[in-house]
């Protein structure tokens, strides 16, 4: 059963992250990692210990578990079949598939060479109907489609593949072997939501697509780096120079990371999550949880890579470094500050386990905003917050800027809010100073 998680906001519809299994009373969600049985969810809602809550259930007979359902009278989902199988039959439809223009511009635009986009195998997901019909009758001739996900029968009776139009970005495995692939949508405005696995899930003779590691660049190199999205790693490991990297579908969904660095010879792991992390609570959370995962490597060395945070991606930072060094600029080449040596200070002591990092990738500068123009997570202490709209009102203290990375608080959020309940307009901060290229270069 799935549902809506009531501790991390998670209110995707259509996209719930709560698993409950009923059977062996347990639940957790995928996105911040929450995880126990029917008496500590009671007891993590309602504030008290597992103690009380399993006494507050049980008294006058009102122990209940999650809720029995029926046994489904479904078949169990069809699993993938083999990885050759897979590999054959994605090569032999991504062989009869062209490229469109506008995907291919967009690929040069990343910074990809024409050698590279056709050696990567990238095509466009037509979006009628009768061509993919088609596609999956000629397939179906020379292979089995029964356990290729993204394919499925149709209500005529036919043959014919799943899945919104888009960019097809094959994932593959350290040997070359296309795995699974993802849709880069057309249609979709969300980020978050603009890849999709290739899947025919809840299709008649459909299978669900598994969430895999894709491996690009230079196999037996020492050094691997670890970052969000296949796409996202082939541009970046070109714009390195092959550089080895293992791409996840979504900083969640490390599950395969283990056996994928098995297979490999590697001393260090070199981790390279998006710059939204400072901001992003649910990527810290999974920050975490890949430092641990890593750590359980014995011989192979794990840093986090930062830069700045101009720009979101390594992919995009090393597509402005590459361009700033053609241009005689080291990209690297930043002014420390007071405000440098302020924030390391803070960090230092407010912040001891946070990678301090970022504060030296980028220079810094005092300024006076608009409030509205700031975003910030919800603190989750009202009581706190309180207590600074008093400070405030009181005239108590003279508060330090609120710090900011491309306009989003990540230090000062109660007195953010503390502002913005007392009718701030304007309020000063420490923002990061975006990158640009010299003027004389």
């Amino acid at each position: 059963m799935e549902a809506s998680c009531p501790f991390c906001g998670d209110h995707g519809a259509g996209k719930y992250h709560l698993s409950l299994n009923t059977r062996k009373n347990v639940y957790r969600c995928n996105l911040c990692n929450a995880r126990g049985n029917s008496v500590s969810l009671f007891a993590r809602i309602e504030g008290i210990s597992n103690r009380q809550a399993f006494h507050a259930l049980s008294e006058e007979g009102r122990l209940y578990r999650f809720p029995q359902q029926p046994l489904s009278k479904k078949p169990p989902e069809r699993e993938p079949a083999s990885l050759a199988a897979r590999h054959d039959t994605y090569y032999d439809m991504l062989s009869h598939l062209e490229l469109s223009p506008k995907h291919k511009a967009d690929l040069l635009s990343r910074g990809l060479s024409e050698e590279r986009i056709a050696q990567n195998l990238y095509r466009s997901l037509p979006a009628g109907d009768r061509p993919r019909r088609f596609l999956a009758g000629m397939l179906a001739d020379f292979h089995n489609l029964e356990g290729i996900p993204g394919f499925y029968v149709d209500d005529g009776g036919y043959w014919n593949i799943s899945g919104h139009s888009g960019l097809l970005v094959p994932y593959c495995d350290k040997g070359g072997y296309i795995q699974g692939m993802q849709i880069r949508l057309d249609d979709e405005i969300k980020p978050d939501r603009k890849y999709r696995w290739l899947s025919s899930r809840t299709r008649k003779h459909g299978t669900r697509s598994l969430s895999y590691i894709h491996v690009t660049g230079n196999i037996h190199a020492k050094t691997a780096y670890l970052t969000e999205g296949g796409l996202k790693g082939d541009v970046a490991s070109f714009l390195d120079q092959d550089a080895l990297f293992l791409c996840f579908a979504g900083v969640t969904a490390i599950g395969g990371l283990k056996d994928a660095l098995k297979n490999l010879s590697i001393s260090e792991a070199v981790i390279a999550l998006d710059m939204d992390k400072m901001m992003n609570w649910r990527v810290r959370k999974a920050l975490d949880n890949i430092m641990e995962l890593m750590s359980s490597f014995p011989g192979i060395k794990v840093r986090l890579m930062n830069w700045n945070a101009t720009f979101k991606g390594v992919d995009d930072f090393y597509k402005a470094r590459n361009y700033a060094y053609s241009k005689g600029v080291n990209i690297l080449d930043i002014r420390s500050n007071l405000i440098t040596r302020h924030l390391d200070e803070l960090w230092k002591k407010e912040y001891p386990r946070q990678d301090r990092g970022f504060i030296h990738t980028c220079e810094w500068e005092e300024l006076t905003v608009p409030l509205y123009q700031l975003k910030c997570e919800l603190p989750e202490d009202e009581e706190k917050m309180e207590q600074y709209k008093q400070m405030l009102l009181d005239g108590q203290v003279d508060f330090p800027p609120l710090v900011c990375v491309n306009r989003t608080v990540i230090d000062g959020r109660y007195r953010f809010y503390a502002y913005l309940d007392l009718g701030y307009e304007e309020v000063k901060i420490y923002q990061n100073v975006p990158w640009a290229l010299p003027t004389a270069a």
